[in-house]
Order: C-alpha cells, then structure tokens, then sequence
C-alpha cells in the first residue's frame, strides 16, 4: 500500500470501497473494530486474523500498533492548543 498512492487515497477516504485484498479487509475491518469497540472483540476475530494468514506474533504486533495509534491520538487531541 506505501508503495501505491492511489489505494492509499482510497483507504484515506473510506477503506470499505478501496481495492483491498481479503487479508487486508480482515486487518482494517479488526482495527475498526478494536478501535470502536475493543470489548466486542472475541476469538473468532482473532481466528479470522489467523485465517487471513496473521501468526499470533502478527496479531499482537496489529493490536500494539493499533493501541499505540489510539492512544496517541487521543492524547495529542485532548491535550491541542491548536485553535481551529
């Protein structure tokens, strides 16, 4: 994706349309998902991950950098003294 500005146009303004493969629909659809409501999750997502070829050191990897991403920005918001 880093390497096609295009597709990354395309997540940038609604994943659910971009041309993804079922492996990367799996992962945006998990991070949307953790994002919105990490207590829905269940195994069965993470048995998803796993089908769509993740390793559980690729799945925590995705839920560490998903948490991280969380985390930071909502810290950086709630605490901007940009004006807008």
């Amino acid at each position: 994706m880093a390497h096609d500005p295009g597709l990354a146009e395309q997540v940038k303004n609604d994943f659910t349309k971009a041309d993804l493969s079922a492996r990367e629909r799996r992962i945006a659809d998990f991070t949307v998902k953790v994002t919105r409501a990490p207590n829905a999750c269940s195994p069965a997502d993470l048995q998803a991950l796993r089908e769509a070829g993740l390793s559980d050191a690729d799945v925590l990897s995705l839920v560490q950098i998903i948490a991280y991403y969380n985390l930071s920005t909502r810290l950086f918001e709630s605490l901007s003294t940009v004006d807008s």
